[in-house]
């Protein structure tokens, strides 16, 4: 799952159990494939699977264009906190 702005591109991934051993080595794989996709963006990953609902209530929420931006915003900048929090 992910949310993005202008600059910014939060990303949760869902790993299997037998993955488990490996969450650094995948989160970094990740980031960097991204790194090199979107340049511009400050990429922050996550295999938290707290973080990967809550992206994935943000993404719902913006498919039902059910909310403002004002609600976006917050919630985008307190998952993004949570994401740091985790590092």
């Amino acid at each position: 799952k992910a949310v993005n702005t202008d600059k910014e591109l939060l990303v949760a991934i869902k790993v299997n159990q037998f993955a488990r051993f490996r969450l650094k080595r995948a989160e970094k794989k990740v980031k960097s494939d991204l790194e090199k996709t979107y340049p511009n963006h400050k990429i922050l990953v996550s295999t938290d699977s707290k973080m990967y609902l809550e992206l994935d209530q943000l993404e719902q929420k913006l498919q039902k264009d059910n909310t403002n931006m004002k609600n976006l915003k917050k919630d985008f900048n307190k998952i993004k906190s949570l994401m740091k929090e985790e590092t």
